[in-house]
Formats: structure tokens, C-alpha cells, sequence
């Protein structure tokens, strides 16, 4: 098991991501070779050392490349998968917690206030929404309202792994055909077909792991078998590969 500071890169899913924490000895952590088990931990007063809103939020995350080896294209599928396990500890206070986004890529002129159309969030009291964004302007002036279009009955299983996968054609066109299906432990729990995310010139690029409203208490997810794909990903809806265990 390595502990991965700020500016440290890391390949997961075949792909590079870079690390984006505080750089604290807890901040991340990696097992395997290839790496295939990620543990993050946030504690209040952690901010990203590129953050230039350190008094709102608290970070450790890492990001996908947003060079040609980015499988996200534009107008397409582009499939996500994961599973993911939120440690125990005291229900989540923060006003919204990313558990895993789609980020984007403002234009010139665009604002660079554009929330992730794509985004898995834990809520006050551990209750999971998965959300979107839809803007259908050009230039992007103004940030695009949130989507809840899951939004779970009682706080998530702590403790306990969970399986996502899903489907995304990042589409804002009125005309396109865009939309996104989400899956939850085998169980279909989105399914949006319309326009989708923004209208842009470069594609999105995933990033998982915390990044939080400011809140006083510790937090640690756990996150395996990172993959994002052009190629259909729909054998892990109702098969996720078994979660590594070595070092951890």
C-alpha cells in the first residue's frame, strides 16, 4: 500500500490520473500492481493544494487525462463503472459530497462556474442522489441548474461495497441524442434521454474519490476497479469483478 501526495500521478484502468489532495499521509492510498483498490480520506481543513476556493471546500480526488487517451468523446457513449464503499463513521453533515464525476472543459468565453453534468453526490444524513446538468447555451454564461434524477429512500449501507455503472452521451443539443443510465447494485436507478451537459468543443473528464462542503468530520471511501470505456461496460451491471484485497 502507497501513500500518494499532491502532484503524484497514478495509472488506473490503464489510463494516468494525477492527484489532486492536501498531501497529508492519509489523503490517498493505492493497492496493487496494476493499482486496483483506491482509499481516500478527507478531514476537515484538507484542501487541495491547487484550490483556490480552500475556504469552501475540502478535497482528495484523483483526475483522468484530458489528452487523446481520454475515452470520453462527445455526441457517443462513454461508459463508467466502479464500486465503491463509504467506511463507517458519523453521518455525512457536509452539504454535498462527490463520490464521482464527469468535469468539464470550458471554452473561451464560457463562465468556469460549470457544475459536472454527471455527478454521483452523498447528501446531509448519507442519502445518495445521482444528478445532472443541462445548458443548451453558447457561450456557457451562467452555471446550469442541478438535476436530481435519483434520490435514495435512506442513507446509503456504510461499510458495505456498492456497484455503479453507467451510460452517458454528453449531448446538449436540442436536437441530439443524449442522456444517461445508471445502475446501482445491478439495479437500473437512472434513465434520462434529452439534451445533456453543456455545449462544448473538448469532452469531459472523469475524476473520483472526496470533494466536499466544508464539514468537521472525517471521512474515507474506498473505491476498486476504476474503469471508463468507449467500449460497452454493461457485463459489470450484474457481474462487478471481485474487490482486491491485498495490502488493505
Amino acid at each position: 500500500m502507497a501513500a500518494l501526495m499532491n502532484h503524484a500521478a497514478v495509472r488506473v484502468g490503464g489510463l494516468l490520473y494525477s492527484v489532486q489532495n492536501g498531501s497529508r499521509p492519509w489523503s490517498l492510498a493505492v493497492t496493487g500492481d496494476p493499482s486496483c483498490r483506491y482509499r481516500f480520506e478527507v478531514r476537515t481543513g484538507d484542501h487541495w493544494l491547487g484550490e483556490t476556493q480552500t475556504a469552501t471546500v475540502e478535497r482528495s480526488e484523483l483526475a483522468a487525462p484530458i489528452d487523446d487517451s481520454n475515452p470520453a468523446r462527445l455526441n457517443a457513449e462513454t461508459w463508467t463503472a466502479y464500486q465503491f464503499r463509504i467506511e463507517p463513521g458519523p453521518p455525512s453533515s457536509a452539504g454535498w459530497v462527490v463520490l464521482g464525476d464527469w468535469h468539464v472543459r470550458p471554452d473561451p468565453g464560457d463562465t468556469l462556474k460549470m457544475s459536472s453534468p454527471w455527478q454521483l453526490e452523498l447528501r446531509k444524513g448519507d442519502i445518495l442522489v445521482f444528478d445532472i446538468r443541462v445548458s443548451g447555451e453558447k457561450p456557457v454564461r451562467d452555471n446550469a441548474p442541478e438535476r436530481h434524477i435519483y434520490t435514495s429512500t435512506a442513507p446509503i449501507t456504510r461499510g458495505t461495497w456498492h456497484s455503479l455503472v453507467s451510460v452517458a452521451d454528453f449531448d446538449a443539443r436540442a436536437q441530439g441524442t443524449g442522456g444517461v443510465t445508471v445502475w446501482l447494485d445491478g439495479e437500473q436507478i437512472a434513465d434520462y434521454h434529452g439534451p445533456f451537459g453543456y455545449i462544448l468543443t473538448n469532452p469531459p473528464y472523469f475524476k473520483f474519490g472526496i470533494y466536499r462542503s466544508v464539514a468537521p468530520e472525517t471521512l474515507a471511501v474506498d473505491y476498486a476497479n476504476v474503469e471508463i470505456s468507449r467500449a460497452a461496460l454493461s457485463s459489470r451491471i450484474h457481474n462487478p469483478p471481485p474487490v482486491c484485497t491485498t495490502g488493505m
